[in-house]
């Protein structure tokens, strides 16, 4: 035990864990004390998180460690522990010296907007960040341990993919930074060569054992793969189709690149980027000059090589899943960016001597530092948009409730139809988060519910109002195409809710739409 205190009392351990919870209940305590759920979380209040059908085999697990309740606190203290613990890996993973650069590299990592994109998911977050954990720590044990590491590296990594594969790109990208940095650092090409094979090797173990316990698990229960993110058609790819998939994953690497709204929102967020990177890119030349690697062609070669397999790493679901939707949860992967910058900001300048080389080593921190002020503000900007759509939600169903039970014949009990999509000509859009809060998934809009199942999951938990809705699609289509339901306007005009037939007809999206 003596042994294990001193290890844990270890600057490389107990300043990344540290800064990484401050940091951390600094950004997103709001969402870990207040109740901000989405459309999702109205399915999932209770939820058993058995995902096998997404292939998410071990999520039930890995959920089950806080119950399968939606626990906004205790989901949310122990996504920052994993995510704490995920930076400790990082810093030993890189061998970071400076005590600042520890901190800043936590920061970063606990505050990118896909944490808090995660967090809009609270019940299933502490899930999807224990899967984060065995991701960076399987690419570790692979980097530090050269016989055995592998091993248990590809054991680490299927457990992560089973429960939620998009972390295959935060590893990759990890894999190809180590190497970059080492091409950098002027190291034995073969020993670069050979620590890129057992990386290699622990993805195939990885890949392979995942995909051998997905069959498993799919056969015991008697189900099959969703077509959700064309997750049914993983890993089956075709000789033909394969060119147009890279193609793909490049395109939309740079276009989230230029257009992702994460990196840069205004002038101080452009400041960063511009003294982070910048520094950076002068750091490594630095690098690579103090080591002779910048006279070995090979070496530029091989840097040259690893930087354009980044886009594939980056986006390797697009290759295992050609249908795949790539939103903010899926995009964790992007945060390593600032992070390796950061490392190799220390590795070029903090130990350099000289009045110009100190200076640009303070730019590279303090455009870090930018970062991490411009993430906590977008995350808050974001949880300020989810309490405000909450409260439209709550009033606007509150209000349909009082006009359902005012609904002459209607009945508790009574067979509900309605489509739940909002008439935009009645409720226009009155957020003022758009800018910041596009492109962090789960966190936009004025509603938070836009589906009949969703709505009745809401009135049952937050009005104590039953609604018996219609979920079979025949019956749905039938009515939606009929004269009586087509003559209707929607709420909250007069006729918008009314009982035909011993059924109550609720009209909330547009009258064209139902023509």
């Amino acid at each position: 035990m003596k042994t294990w205190m001193s290890k844990l009392k270890q600057e490389n351990i107990i300043i990344p864990f540290l800064t990484t919870i401050v940091v951390g209940l600094i950004a997103h305590f709001p969402v870990m004390i207040n109740n901000f759920p989405n459309a999702d979380t109205m399915g999932s209040l209770y939820f058993d998180q058995n995902m096998v059908t997404s292939g998410r085999w071990f999520l039930t697990v890995a959920c089950g460690i806080s119950s399968y309740f939606d626990l906004k606190w205790v989901n949310g203290v122990l996504s920052l522990l994993y995510l704490a613990l995920s930076a400790v890996v990082l810093v030993k993973f890189f061998e970071v010296k400076s005590k600042t650069v520890m901190g800043i590299i936590s920061a970063l990592l606990v505050t990118f907007p896909a944490v808090c994109a995660t967090f809009a998911y609270m019940y299933t977050a502490d899930g999807y960040f224990l899967a984060l954990w065995f991701a960076f720590l399987a690419v570790y044990l692979t980097k530090k341990y050269k016989k055995i590491g592998w091993l248990f590296g590809g054991i680490l990594l299927s457990f992560s993919m089973g429960t939620y594969q998009a972390y295959l790109a935060a590893a990759i990208l990890l894999c190809l930074f180590d190497l970059i940095l080492s091409c950098a650092q002027n190291e034995k090409v073969r020993d670069i060569l050979l620590r890129g094979v057992r990386f290699l090797v622990m993805g195939v173990l990885g890949g392979g054992l995942y995909f051998v316990i997905l069959k498993i698990c799919l056969k015991a229960q008697g189900k099959v793969l969703d077509t959700y993110q064309g997750i049914n058609t993983m890993g089956k790819i075709s000789l033909s189709s394969l060119p147009g998939m890279i193609a793909n994953a490049y395109q939309d690497f740079l276009g989230f690149a230029r257009n992702g709204k994460i990196f840069v929102l205004n002038g101080f967020s452009l400041a960063a980027v511009v003294l982070l990177f910048g520094v950076a890119l002068l750091a490594v030349l630095m690098i690579m000059a103090h080591t002779k690697a910048i006279k070995k062609w090979y070496q530029s070669l091989l840097i040259v090589l690893f930087v354009l397999l980044i886009p594939l790493g980056a986006n390797i679901i697009l290759l295992i899943s050609a249908e795949a939707f790539y939103h903010l949860l899926m995009r964790l992967q992007w945060g390593l960016f600032p992070i390796f910058a950061l490392v190799c900001v220390e590795k070029g300048l903090s130990t350099e001597e000289g009045k110009v080389k100190g200076i640009a080593y303070l730019a590279g921190l303090a455009g870090a530092l930018l970062f991490v002020w411009q993430f906590i503000l977008s995350d808050n900007i974001a949880y300020f948009n989810m309490n405000e759509r909450y409260e439209k939600t709550y009033a606007y169903c509150l209000r349909l409730a009082d006009r359902i039970e005012q609904t002459e014949g209607y009945h508790v009990g009574m067979p509900v139809m309605m489509i739940g999509v909002l008439d935009e000509d009645k409720y226009p859009v009155t957020d003022i988060t758009g800018a910041v809060t596009e492109r962090i998934f789960g966190t936009t809009g004025d509603m938070l519910i836009y589906k009949a199942e969703q709505y009745q999951a809401f009135m049952s938990h937050y009005l104590n109002v039953s609604l018996n809705v219609i979920t079979d699609a025949e019956t749905i289509v039938d009515i939606y195409h009929s004269d009586a339901y087509r003559e209707m306007d929607s709420f909250p005009a007069k006729d918008s809710v009314k009982v035909v037939d011993g059924i109550l007809y609720i009209k909330t999206e547009p009258p064209e739409k139902a023509k």
